[in-house]
């Protein structure tokens, strides 16, 4: 009797119709998924990443999959609590994944010896520079290598509210071009009940910083503006005292005082999240924001009339951003990376960029978008409101991982120092001399403990060799 024959209804017991039915629904869930790493042919590969609030999964492996048979990329998706730990364990276990998905500081990572350099793969295999933001390959290096390709990016813009301008008797077109604007606008905007106090600010220095330390204000963009460098090129030397640092910070603790401090501090307290954050409740008209900002104003404050443009900038200086990229490299310690770069070399194609962009569209997961200039210019990405700024702001980009061995440590101290100028305890300057002091102890620490542990993982990366 053939298997088609044994199921047929009339060969079946009464008792066991059931019992045949939920084996069958089972057997047709087992024909309709697709197949696991076990169950494909060809060779399998973990690609670990971050999941979030809404645990999506990043598509371009079901591509790549799909797209043939010799590698199969299996999805990992690790709480961003745990990721990190997990991911120095499993190297210093010689037991990482594949390939590693994350964002923030490379050099962390490749200053311990954790990530392989992608420099051969990408000279042998022709790989394009260009097609991605050039200011972006600066979080990808460390001590001249290549370590990892940017596929994504969040950067920071200025956003109004064109109503509010319009009360005020301010063009709702015309956002302020320069400092200067910004403190006039400022006060034009402020609005007060008939006790005097303050219901509405035009704008609040610090709020609210994207890269928020425990609610302390980050924004680097100002120093950046007057061109500050925070830190040497070799990585090693924090600076913190430069005249641009302390300009931009003497700027802001003047600003905050000038705006009324007292008021501003009562009102930002009073903030809280999603609609009742102080732009999006409109008692803020003026704010430095993500670009990802735009989603949240689409789902708490759809109607409010608004615009977004590039950073006001002081006199003699230039436009300025902050950016955080995406990006994806293959551990030292990879059994296939051959067979990684042949995934990383397809997800980072314009077509698969362009595809996985539509689909984050699609799909309302625009908190990044393309590190690929063609797939953010493609006209479902162009779609996402005020995408031409975003874009714009990517030629003056400032990375956020400053000091990418010390990155805690710095936010840490720069928005202590930050605190301590605007609330008048300190000096901007002194502010900033003990803020750098305290990183560059830190950075000094950190990079000693990375060639210590370079050394250690080559130790145990050779006696692995040794048992293999």
């Amino acid at each position: 009797m053939n298997s088609a024959s044994a199921m047929r209804p009339s060969n079946l017991l009464p008792g066991g119709v059931a019992a045949v039915g939920a084996l069958l629904g089972l057997g047709l869930l087992v024909f309709v998924r697709p197949p696991t790493a076990e169950e494909h042919r060809g060779t399998a590969l973990q690609l670990w990443y971050t999941t979030g609030a809404d645990e999506s999964k990043p598509q371009a492996p079901v591509w790549f999959n799909e797209s043939q048979d010799e590698i199969y990329i299996e999805r990992v998706g690790l709480p961003f609590m745990q990721i990190e730990q997990k991911f120095l364990t499993s190297v210093v276990g010689n037991v990482a994944p594949d390939l590693f998905e994350y964002f923030g500081s490379v050099a962390q990572w490749s200053a311990r010896g954790a990530l392989l350099p992608l420099d051969e793969f990408m000279e042998r295999d022709g790989f394009d520079r260009s097609r991605v933001f050039d200011s972006l390959w600066g979080e990808m290096t460390w001590e001249g290598k290549t370590f990892a390709l940017p596929t994504g990016v969040g950067c920071d813009a200025f956003y109004w509210n064109k109503d509010h301008f319009r009360e005020a008797g301010l063009d709702p077109e015309k956002p302020p071009a320069t400092w200067d604007k910004l403190e006039e606008f400022a006060h034009k905007l402020v609005v007060r009940n008939e006790e005097g106090e303050m219901t509405r600010a035009g704008y609040i220095p610090g709020y609210w910083s994207p890269m928020s330390v425990s609610g302390y204000p980050i924004f680097l963009f100002w120093p950046a503006q007057l061109g500050a460098k925070f830190v040497s090129n070799d990585g090693r030397k924090v600076n913190l005292t430069s005249e641009a640092c302390v300009q931009a910070m003497e700027w802001e603790a003047g600003l905050f005082r000038r705006l009324g401090g007292d008021d501003l501090v009562r009102m930002r307290n009073s903030f809280g999240y999603a609609d009742q954050q102080g732009f999006i409740s409109g008692q803020v008209s003026m704010i430095a924001q993500k670009n990802s900002f735009v989603q949240e104003l689409r789902k708490f404050a759809p109607e409010l009339d608004y615009g977004v443009s590039l950073f006001p900038v002081p006199e003699g200086g230039h436009p300025s951003t902050t950016f955080g990229p995406v990006w994806i490299g293959i551990p030292a310690c990879a059994k296939h990376p051959e067979q990684a770069w042949e995934y990383i070399k397809f997800y980072t194609t314009d077509d698969i960029q362009t595809r996985s962009a539509a689909y984050a569209v699609d799909h309302d997961q625009v908190a990044f978008f393309p590190a690929n200039k063609t797939a953010a210019q493609s006209p479902k990405q162009m779609s996402v409101p005020h995408m031409p700024v975003f874009i714009e702001s990517m030629k003056w980009g400032t990375p956020t991982t400053v000091v990418p061995l010390a990155h805690t440590v710095f936010y840490r101290e720069y928005a202590l120092a930050w605190d301590n100028a605007t609330l008048g305890k300190k000096t901007p300057r002194q502010a900033l001399l003990d803020a750098e002091t305290e990183i560059q102890r830190a950075l000094e620490g950190q990079l000693d403990y990375a060639e210590f542990y370079r050394k250690h993982l080559e130790q145990e990366t050779a006696m692995a060799e040794d048992r293999g």
